[in-house]
């Protein structure tokens, strides 16, 4: 099926970060065949009385009033502004109700957030991690704005390890690559025990991807203890890749029946510099 999305929710606390993750969110509702609204999210902290003013909940409300009126339609779009609830643990939790409770197709936050870029780019924000952790709906985090541009879409790298997960990741990114200029590397880096799975993973991505109409190509990563290491290494010496693709977990978490983040999710996370897509 190729358009099944509803609607597509940003995150905003007023930083910078979260203001880039919005206009990525603008880049992908910009086709309105895949998603119906593009919703702004915000709670607000009453006791945090010291914030100053371009973080103030009416400041950031005004701001992405003007941002969206200026785009679209009254009928394309949401502003969800609340207080934090009473007994609600933290804002980052309701937010998460929030896109639970709106049935979003996709939550987008910034990768950093009102502090800014951390001098150590592993240690993740609290925002982030604490989406990535417990979000149930597909996360995009945002460490860079990409935009398509006359001849170049949006490339997305898809980690495929032959886990339920994974398949489910490469559709998410099918789903979102639906301009004519975007593409896909469908990458499978084994470990040197699974090495000889590749065959079998690369016919069932070519069965599925020959339901759909998109540009693409599989390739099959040399087979290391450390795989992971030689997927960052491929994203981060790429020029032209803008969105690593992966599940939350992945086969080993299948076999142990288990929901876990797993360590290769988590180690992407913090250290490919391509944008986040993480499918729970």
């Amino acid at each position: 099926m190729e358009s099944n999305k509803s609607n597509i929710m940003v995150a905003t606390d007023g930083s910078q970060a979260s203001k880039q993750a919005f206009f990525q969110a603008v880049e992908f509702f910009e086709f309105k065949n895949i998603f119906n609204q593009i919703i702004v999210a915000h709670v607000s902290d009453q006791s945090k009385t010291y914030l100053p003013f371009e973080f103030q909940s009416t400041t950031i409300y005004e701001d992405y009033k003007i941002e969206l009126l200026s785009r679209y339609p009254e009928a394309n779009y949401q502003l969800v502004f609340q207080e934090k609830r009473q007994g609600q643990e933290n804002v980052r939790n309701q937010i998460l109700s929030i896109a639970g409770d709106l049935n979003v197709s996709y939550l987008i936050v910034g990768f950093n957030g009102r502090k800014g870029i951390k001098q150590d780019i592993t240690i993740l924000g609290q925002t982030v991690r604490n989406s990535v952790y417990n979000s149930k709906i597909p996360l995009i985090a945002v460490k860079k704005l990409y935009k398509r541009d006359e001849t170049n879409g949006f490339k997305f790298v898809v980690c495929i390890d032959g886990s339920k997960k994974s398949y489910k990741s490469l559709e998410s990114a099918v789903a979102l690559s639906f301009d004519e200029r975007d593409s896909l590397l469908i990458c499978f880096a084994p470990t040197p025990d699974r090495e000889a799975f590749g065959t079998t993973i690369k016919s069932k991505v070519e069965e599925f991807m020959a339901k759909y109409q998109r540009k693409w190509q599989y390739k099959q990563l040399n087979a290391s203890y450390r795989a992971i290491d030689n997927v960052i290494e491929m994203i981060n010496n790429s020029d032209d890749l803008d969105f690593v693709v992966f599940g939350s977990n992945g086969y080993r978490a299948q076999l142990e029946n288990k929901t876990f983040f797993g360590s290769t999710a988590d180690e992407l996370l913090k250290k490919a510099k391509a944008n986040i897509i993480m499918v729970p």
